[in-house]
């Protein structure tokens, strides 16, 4: 089967993307290719690159009772 994402390569893994496990057992997933799975990855990872010094800041930030 090819990728449903890039329809260029074999798809390899069943993509759930931002979903849940509930998602992926009523069959809400695609077959993508692997490629396409890294590179979604990676935008993800880049869009939230900042989240953990975020976290970070507001845990001090109520530490400190500020």
């Amino acid at each position: 089967m090819k990728c449903q994402n890039c329809h260029k390569r074999e798809a390899t893994t069943k993509w759930v993307g931002e979903g849940s496990v509930i998602d992926f057992i009523h069959g809400m997933y695609e077959e993508w290719c692997e490629i396409c799975c890294l590179q979604a990855q990676t935008k993800y990872a880049e869009k939230h690159k900042n989240d953990l010094k975020k976290l970070k800041e507001k845990l001090k930030k109520l530490k400190s009772g500020s």
